[in-house]
């Protein structure tokens, strides 16, 4: 049997392992650089007129596009190749996106977009929809940011804030991974007690970390990855539980 080549990545600069970008950047420390300065820009712009939370993909779509409009050509589309974190479980199969959506956007209308609801029962239900959106991970790169200003909005029209600046990176990248590769949300949930601030209480500490996209000195964040499945490791996939309950 001939073993054909993997497929190449068509979101990669040819015969290299960076994005294709709009700042001509040809490095990852240029990319990354660059990335840091645009989407810094248009989070505070975000913030200055920030629109009503509506908890749906195309909500989600729009903030990707206004932050990585700068960078790149693809801001806001939904990817088109599957995606994993490096040698870890891969994110929503395409094969199967849609039931993802809807799922996702079932769950956080089923719980009123988190309005009307205690401390205690908010917590826990932003760390269940966070981890059902985080599995969705609909762009090619860019998920955490865009989904952090999504939460952002979720929160304030729920009555509550949500400080970043209390966390780390790497604290919010392995609580993520714990939930989506184990369906345990212990994590998330004791990540998200201790950023889930009331107004109050938000607005007198002082936001100086609001463009660090939880940045941390010497931490390297694994990269998404193109993951080409075969059928029959789709179907594997759709075992797990979580692609069990969306059936459900």
């Amino acid at each position: 049997m001939i073993e054909l080549p993997e497929a190449f990545d068509p979101y990669l600069i040819p015969g290299t392992n960076i994005l294709r970008n709009l700042v001509g950047a040809t490095t990852a420390d240029e990319l990354e650089a660059a990335e840091n300065d645009f989407v810094s820009v248009r989070i505070l712009e975000l913030r200055e007129h920030p629109p009503k939370a509506d908890g749906t993909l195309e909500q989600l779509q729009w903030i990707h596009h206004q932050l990585f409009q700068d960078v790149y050509d693809w801001a806001g589309q939904i990817r088109t190749v599957d995606i994993a974190k490096g040698t870890g479980q891969v994110f929503q199969p395409l094969a199967v996106f849609g039931m993802g959506v809807q799922y996702c956007e079932r769950t956080l209308r089923e719980d009123h977009l988190l309005q009307g609801m205690d401390r205690d029962t908010f917590v826990n239900r932003i760390s269940a929809n966070y981890d059902n959106f985080n599995i969705l991970h609909p762009f090619r790169e860019g998920n955490g940011r865009a989904q952090r200003l999504f939460w952002d909005l979720i929160a304030r029209d729920a009555g509550w804030r949500l400080d970043w600046s209390l966390i780390s990176k790497q604290e919010n990248d392995q609580a993520s991974q714990v939930a989506r590769e184990t369906a345990d949300e212990s994590a998330l949930v004791d990540m998200f007690s201790r950023i889930v601030k009331t107004p109050e209480e938000y607005e007198s500490t002082t936001q100086a970390n609001l463009t660090s996209h939880l940045r941390d000195a010497g931490y390297a964040a694994v990269p998404n990855v193109y993951r080409q499945l075969s059928p029959t490791q789709v179907d594997d996939e759709l075992q797990r539980d979580i692609y069990q309950r969306m059936k459900n």
